[in-house]
């Protein structure tokens, strides 16, 4: 039912009303949020991807780690994403290459975890030496083919190839979402602020707490507005639309992040111990949310010529 509706909420739809649902599914459960927007949503379609490519047979190795996973592996990009992978910003290790079957939605839902690791084209090395001397560097019907060893991927930048493919005319979709579950990641945290109990403090953690949730509460107006106007531009205005809007989600995010911090950093002298400590589950739960968002316009531009800022994963 759940994932039923959140295809309801999807491209086509008010992105108002996406940024809506998104920051109640993220307030409720940033981490549940997360796992479902990218098991339903594969937002790295668009990228140049590379699949495993290993002679002897063993598939690359992925490890969680602290704030994401680590990849090593070697890999092949095929011939027509090589050059693109070379000039382009950023690209997609596929785990698997199955593409998703109509009638799939319950699978997508439910999938044990990510297969796709999108990484900063920064990364990549020359093609090894091995590869050079057996031909695979560029072998007929083949691409480029090139080795990682432990590159660390932020949370934020995996999903699943399982989910329905988005594009780069989806972005403003996407932009809603991801700010959504990020407002609403980021107002669990100013509640979960108000409850401490901090006695003599200068400023109460509610008081802190609410000025924290009063900026959010005006970004996302904001944002919200600037969602309405791109939604309702004219054909010829929307890239220019786009283009503002993206800007304004840059924002958003440098704001979402400056809450979080400012909230865990003021609940710092009143808490106890880590252990039970809540603000730490919430921030590490709304971690790959703040990742993704901080390079959500680079990841998917809406328009190719719109200008974007380098970002680079490491």
């Amino acid at each position: 039912m759940r994932g039923r509706y959140l295809r309801i909420v999807g491209p086509h739809a008010d992105p108002v009303r996406v940024l809506g649902f998104h920051e109640r599914d993220g307030h409720s459960d940033a981490s549940a949020a997360w796992e479902s927007f990218t098991s339903l949503w594969n937002w790295s379609a668009p990228l140049a991807a590379a699949v495993p490519s290993d002679p002897s047979g063993a598939g690359p190795l992925v490890r969680g780690v602290a704030g994401g996973f680590s990849v090593s592996g070697q890999w092949r990009l095929p011939p027509a994403g090589a050059g693109e992978a070379v000039g382009g910003r950023w690209l997609a290790l596929r785990l698997t290459g199955h593409p998703r079957r109509a009638g799939e939605a319950g699978e997508a839902f439910g999938v044990a975890g990510p297969d796709v690791f999108v990484v900063s084209s920064k990364v990549l090395p020359r093609p090894t030496g091995e590869a050079r001397a057996s031909g695979d560097a560029r072998g007929p019907g083949s691409g480029t083919v090139f080795r990682l060893a432990d590159v660390y991927v932020p949370g934020g930048f995996a999903t699943s190839s399982a989910g329905t493919p988005l594009g780069a005319g989806d972005a403003v979709f996407v932009w809603a979402a991801v700010a959504g579950l990020a407002f609403g990641a980021a107002r669990r945290l100013t509640d979960a602020l108000t409850g401490l109990d901090a006695p003599g403090a200068m400023m109460s953690p509610a008081g802190a707490a609410a000025e924290l949730a009063a900026a959010l509460h005006d970004e996302r107006l904001s944002l919200a507005a600037r969602l309405h106007g791109a939604a309702r531009a004219a054909a010829g205005d929307r890239p220019a639309a786009e283009a503002v809007l993206g800007e304004q989600v840059r924002r958003a995010a440098r704001l979402v992040h400056q809450v979080v911090s400012a909230a865990y950093e003021y609940g710092l002298a009143f808490r106890g111990s880590a252990a039970e400590d809540p603000l730490i589950s919430l921030v590490d739960d709304s971690t790959p949310i703040l990742q993704y968002m901080r390079y959500a316009v680079d990841l998917l531009p809406p328009d190719e010529r719109t200008p974007t800022v380098e970002g680079d994963t490491r």
